[in-house]
């Protein structure tokens, strides 16, 4: 029974990876694209509230398995991770903590109003598979081409929060 239930959910999350992309060229923030370079990042938002090595183990965006160190510019609500040399990723939207921000995917808004059916529409119908009537959770829809992507955490059926995602 147990195995069962283990190939069911491998399954799910399999089809949930595949189904849907993202392409990070359609992001954009306040005018950056979601790569932008850090002098670009402090010119418009000005000095960040904490810069810092976020020290992650793994992934993309760790100082430990790239080229190079990785700092996180804090700015609260918004968190751009990076280098010089790998430019900066928009890696972090609070929606909850601040209901004024707008992030652009293509020409669709996406912010704290966003909802479930919104998303259904951006991303398509297999981000729906993850959830029941209860519409609080995560998915990750994966970057076209490649092995990272965004993670997606939505609360009561409205976008709370986005979030930059890589493989260990």
């Amino acid at each position: 029974m147990k195995n069962l239930l283990l190939i069911i959910t491998f399954t799910l999350l399999a089809k949930l990876s595949f189904a849907q992309t993202v392409d990070f060229d359609l992001i954009h923030y306040k005018g950056f694209d979601f790569y932008s370079t850090k002098s670009e990042i402090i010119k418009k938002l000005g000095k960040p509230q904490k810069v810092y090595d976020p020290k992650y183990e793994c992934g993309f965006l760790s100082t430990d398995t790239q080229d190079g160190i990785f700092l996180t510019l804090d700015y609260g609500t918004i968190k751009f991770t990076g280098n010089e040399k790998e430019n900066y990723v928009l890696e972090q939207v609070d929606f909850e903590k601040d209901h004024s921000i707008i992030v652009k995917y293509g020409d669709r808004n996406l912010s704290y109003k966003t909802d479930f059916s919104e998303l259904i529409d951006i991303f398509g119908d297999q981000i729906k598979e993850g959830f029941g009537k209860k519409l609080d959770g995560a998915f990750i829809v994966f970057s076209t081409g490649y092995e990272d992507g965004l993670r997606i955490y939505i609360t009561n059926g409205k976008l709370t929060r986005l979030e930059y995602w890589s493989p260990c």
